[in-house]
């Protein structure tokens, strides 16, 4: 008795992925169709569950590489939920700061405001200033003054310009994207790679140690350590505390290294 099979186009069709997307899961392994006399894909009512699998997966956060090696061998569920949730809370997390962000922007706009591209991502920069001191306001008064917090923002204005914050920014994100890739795959805060991550994290942060001086700096490196007191979805710091921690181990066997 001949298996009835679908064509690439019936499985399309029924399911409402793409033939483009059925190749591509096909090509990362997760789906392995036969090959009629023709050389056509023939599908079995088995890939049907399979596709189902995949999808459900795909729209829990897991990339088709994760998904790929969930398919062998056996499962340790918990880790594996427990680890997905912590990457979709940090997702939750950057949404948030961002619909904060669009607010503030909002906030500052009029109906009758025409912009370019230039302005209008400039709109969106002043949003974000906007947000920050606004949620973390409460924080900052449990470790600045009024006056230092005055003090911070006059060095911030009078050492990094609106025209020169973006550049800026833009360096840290860029550091703090090789710091998270680094520990993705499992690199020694001993090893050379680290101590390159450090002397470069050393450069972008001593402009502004410098300006604010040691006792504002000491202030706010207190802040740093202190940060899973008061850090929420809300008020983050631009860095997680896993980067953080290698951050400062770099440090620390650099210090006792001769």
């Amino acid at each position: 008795m001949n298996v009835r099979t679908l064509t690439i186009g019936e499985l399309a069709a029924a399911t409402g992925v793409t033939p483009r997307a059925l190749r591509h899961f096909e090509a990362a392994g997760l789906l392995r169709p036969q090959r009629a006399e023709n050389g056509r894909r023939a599908y079995e009512a088995t890939d049907i569950g399979t596709l189902t699998h995949i999808l459900l997966l795909k729209r829990a956060g897991y990339t088709l590489r994760e998904i790929a090696s969930l398919s062998r061998g056996p499962l340790d569920a918990e880790r594996l939920l427990q680890a997905q949730l912590r990457v979709l809370e940090a997702r939750r997390t950057e949404l948030d700061a961002v619909i904060g962000q669009m607010k503030a922007a909002c906030a500052t706009i009029s109906g009758e405001t025409v912009l370019d591209l230039k302005s209008f991502c400039a709109l969106i920069s002043k949003g974000q200033d906007h947000m920050t001191p606004t949620s973390m306001k409460d924080v900052l008064n449990q470790y600045f003054t009024s006056d230092e917090q005055q003090r911070w923002q006059s060095m911030a204005n009078s050492h990094f310009p609106l025209e020169n914050r973006t550049e800026y920014a833009e360096q840290w994100e860029t550091l703090i994207g090789q710091c998270e890739d680094a520990l993705s795959r499992n690199v020694s805060p001993a090893s050379d790679e680290a101590a390159a991550l450090l002397a470069n994290w050393k450069i972008l942060q001593k402009p502004l140690q410098d300006a604010t001086g040691p006792e504002l700096w000491g202030k706010a490196n207190r802040m740093y350590l202190e940060r899973s007191n008061w850090e929420t979805s809300e008020r983050k710091l631009p860095f997680s505390p896993d980067v953080q921690a290698f951050i400062i181990a770099a440090a620390r066997h650099q210090a006792v290294t001769p």
